[in-house]
């Protein structure tokens, strides 16, 4: 081996290196910055994911569980009710599912007066879409959906009582593929749509595809795609395709989407993907946290803006943030915490 190659692999190496951490943003600034202020940080759930407000009730259910690598019990893991109009504590529902439960994405709709709860859940026996119907403080148990589309679900979205949307954050469950995937910037995530019978893949090729939601009027699909930096919006078929509209990129590691009473979106990120992925086995490793507000225009564009950056003491690995009558409350990954915040007038 010449002196030349072994110059050209270290550069090669070197190279590889240096865009691995700026694609993974580990050379940006994080200057702490809120337009509001902490009123309550809530410690008692594991891993508070995903969470969705339900505007008939005023109840904020959580997606809950323990997802750190040397964890030995998930006792704890599950859905959590929290009364936004009263100050209590959230409160773990009970349920009549008899697997393994443990919730990753969540999503709710209402059909007549009904409360449907669904949620990825990933257990022993496989990767699942649960659906649930919520009455009197309960979870009762409907239907467990599989497929082999389903490979690596992360987040789902409700567009009928037994009709969603779930992203594939990987094209590889698990192994050296999967790595590459993430390391080397491989798009093979992927949207997967159920419609009632059927489960049909209709976007792909995406860089880790994680959070999905819809507009308040049902024609638009918003998925975020971590490792790509964009938020991707498309236009829902009659037939549940989608053309994929518009992409925007906002150069941070965006995690799920609540869409607002006013058709806002709201998107929490990891700016610092790498320290995100330190911190997933430290606790005491802080990942920066950033939430976006995003305003819907005419042509499928946003006027967007940061509203919440923090260097990850106040709290780390941010993945949804969900606003509700001039609060917003900010979930994480692995801690037990949630922020609940009142934003400036």
């Amino acid at each position: 081996m010449t002196k030349r190659f072994l110059i050209i692999i270290v550069l090669a190496t070197l190279f590889f290196i240096v865009k691995l951490f700026y694609q993974a943003g580990q050379f940006k600034t994080i200057t702490n910055h809120f337009e509001g202020k902490v009123i309550n940080t809530y410690t008692s759930m594991p891993g508070p994911e995903d969470m969705q407000v339900d505007y008939e009730s005023g109840n904020l259910f959580i997606s809950a569980t323990n997802r750190r690598p040397n964890v030995k019990t998930n006792s704890q893991d599950g859905i959590y009710r929290l009364k936004l109009s009263e100050n209590t504590q959230p409160e773990l529902i009970a349920n009549d599912y008899t697997g393994g439960f443990h919730p990753h994405g969540i999503s709710l709709k209402r059909v007549d007066s009904t409360l449907y709860v669904l949620v990825v859940n990933h257990n022993k026996q496989g990767e699942f879409i649960e659906s649930f119907k919520y009455e009197r403080g309960f979870l009762y148990h409907l239907a467990s959906y599989s497929s082999a589309l389903i490979c690596c679900p992360n987040d789902v979205v409700a567009i009928a009582k037994n009709k969603f949307y779930t992203t594939n954050d990987h094209g590889t469950k698990k192994g050296f593929m999967r790595k590459l995937e993430d390391y080397l910037n491989i798009p093979r995530a992927s949207i997967v749509y159920y419609n009632g019978t059927d489960f049909k893949k209709v976007a792909d090729h995406f860089n880790y595809a994680n959070g999905i939601n819809i507009s308040k009027d049902g024609s638009r699909l918003y998925m975020t795609a971590t490792t790509g930096h964009s938020l991707h919006t498309f236009t829902i078929s009659d037939d549940g395709s989608l053309n994929n509209d518009h992409i925007l990129d906002l150069n941070s590691g965006l995690d799920n989407i609540d869409v607002d009473a006013a058709g806002n979106l709201w998107i929490a990120s990891h700016p610092k993907l790498l320290s995100f992925i330190k911190h997933a086995k430290d606790s005491t490793s802080y990942s920066p946290s950033e939430v976006f507000k995003l305003i819907p225009k005419n042509d499928d564009t946003f006027k967007s803006k940061v509203v919440y950056m923090n260097d990850g003491q106040q709290i780390s690995g941010s993945s949804i943030a969900v606003h509700y009558n001039n609060e917003l409350l900010i979930g994480d990954v692995f801690d037990h915490k949630l922020l609940r915040t009142k934003l400036e007038k």
